[in-house]
Order: structure tokens, then sequence, then C-alpha cells
């Protein structure tokens, strides 16, 4: 099978041969693992190893390549060890560091690169959305958190649930929705435009961190949910705190394979001692890689059990 435009957009003309004769499913491709020769992998419906070997002027060539070879206009984002492109797709970047002033280092030599692909799979969160508001079809959803281990689809989750909340869903009213997008994975924004649908009545703030991105949200643009990926220290929970008291529901998610995973995580204290969360969603994959959700209320009893995570055939 031939690779899709989606695959050979992050290669020079040059090295895309090798990629068009590849049998690989790039249809389900998650992740492209480059790194310097050593051969390729693709991670798919499983993990595949490809006869495509890059040296380093390779990979040098890749990187200009996605720096419309222009790259020093990405100073900024090799600062932070990644690359956002046109589509949404994200690029991790690393090698050989170098001081960059302030305590920050920046990539010198890119020797390893993992390209990971933003995938849309809209209608997936239908199955969970009855889940997160009141019966009652009334009022706001609830303050919801996702947990999931790394790469079993927390974000996509997240993304069509913001689309929902937003558009609205199974009768419940659609409604303004911030989203607070750090590194550009929810909404995959480029230039500041979303590259990825989530939803009409959704305000996205990208390139600054949670404590900023809720403050600007909560003064001037009137949210009823505020969405954000990936609590990764007590400062990013100390900034949902701050949004769940000033009357906005949370939608959130964290690294984790279980409530009782968490708990112990201590960057999650300021919200979890609050007790502001109500409704938890635990994510979870199967060898086959497939998906599974469970729901339980804020105090930890399960009110949905194992239902697979897919959208509507």
């Amino acid at each position: 099978m031939a690779a899709d435009n989606r695959v050979l957009q992050f290669f020079p003309q040059g090295l895309r041969g090798d990629w068009e004769r590849s049998a690989v499913r790039f249809d389900q491709v998650q992740e492209i693992r480059l790194r310097v020769n050593q051969p390729v992998r693709v991670l798919s419906d499983r993990e595949h190893r490809l006869p495509i070997i890059y040296g380093e002027r390779e990979m040098e060539d890749i990187f200009r390549y996605l720096c419309h070879d222009s790259v020093y206009a990405y100073e900024e984002e090799r600062k932070q060890g990644y690359l956002m492109v046109e589509g949404g797709h994200r690029i991790g970047i690393t090698g050989e560091l170098a001081a960059a002033g302030s305590g920050r280092f920046i990539a010198k030599y890119i020797r390893y690169m993992n390209i990971r692909l933003a995938h849309e799979h809209k209608g997936i969160a239908e199955r969970l959305i009855n889940y997160l508001y009141p019966h009652t079809r009334e009022g706001a959803p609830y303050n919801t958190l996702i947990i999931s281990p790394p790469g079993v689809g927390k974000t996509t989750l997240l993304r069509d649930t913001i689309r929902l909340m937003s558009n609205g869903s199974g009768g419940y009213r659609g409604c303004n929705v911030g989203v607070i997008d750090e590194r550009g994975e929810i909404a995959g924004a480029y230039r500041g435009s979303a590259m990825l649908d989530c939803g009409e009545r959704t305000d996205i703030i990208t390139g600054g961190d949670k404590q900023q991105g809720i403050s600007i949200l909560v003064r001037t643009f009137a949210p009823r949910v505020i969405a954000i990926d990936e609590i990764g220290k007590s400062a990013d929970a100390e900034a949902i705190r701050h949004a769940g008291v000033s009357g906005c529901s949370i939608l959130a998610t964290v690294h984790g394979n279980s409530i009782e995973d968490i708990r112990h995580k201590t960057e999650m204290a300021p919200i979890l001692h609050l007790g502001l969360i109500d409704r938890f969603v635990v994510l979870s994959a199967d060898g086959r890689m497939d998906r599974y959700f469970e729901v339980y209320d804020g105090e930890g009893n399960r009110i949905c059990g194992r239902n697979l995570l897919q959208a509507p055939a």
C-alpha cells in the first residue's frame, strides 16, 4: 500500500521513495520514530520496523524541510523540543543540546525525531457524553478528569468531548468552551488557527501556560467549560482549582492508570483534596489496542463499566 500525503508531507522529495514502496497501513499511523543510523519504527495497529535508515545528513535534511529551510525562524520551538506543523501534527526533536540562556537548552544537532500524527475521530465521545451531565439535561457539565496511560487516546477523546460540549449533543445544549492548548495537541493549532475541529463555540489559547490561559479565559471570554490537557505539576492543578471556584466546569486529563494511582500524585492535591472532581473517566487498552473507558463519580464509585471507545460506524 502506498503512503498517503499525511506521511509523505514530512519528508523531502528525495527521501519519499522508500515510503512510497512501504506496505505499512498509513491510515492508522500514530507515530513515526526516526533515530540516526537506526531503522525507522512506525506505530500503527502494532509496531513496524522498516528497512529505512537515515544518517546524520538525512536527519538534518528532514529537519530543515520541516522548518521550510528557515531553521532560525523555529528557534523558540526548538527550545521547547518540538515543532507543530500544518495539520496539527507534532514532531519531537532532540539530540545534542546547547545552552540557550535563562536555564533553557536548544537542540543543536537533531539526531532523533518522533512524528506524532494528529487524528480526528469524530463521535468517539458520544458513548461517554451522557455520563458527564446531570440527568435532568439542565445545567453545566460535571467537573471531569480523564485518566489514561500514555498513548491510549486521552487527547483524542478530550478533543471530541470538547466538540460535543461546544456544539451540543444528545439533547444537551452547546456552550462556550475555553481551551488551554499549551502544547498545541488538542486543536492542532498552526499559527494560531485550529487545524482540528473543537466545536463552534470554542475559544483556544495556545503558547501560554495554564495559569495565564485560565486567567485570560475567566476574565474575558466567559466560558461555561475550561478544557486542559495533561496536568503535570502542582501549578497546573492550582490553576484548575482557580477555574473551578470561578464557576467554570473543568474538563482535564492526567497520566495514570486508575483513580488510586493519581491520588498518590502530589501535584493533584489542590483539586483532589477539595473534592472538585465530579466524574473520573479511566481509559485503558488491550493487546489489540482496542480502547475502553470506565466512569466513576467523585467518590470513586463506578457508574459505568468497561465500554469500548469507538466512533459510530
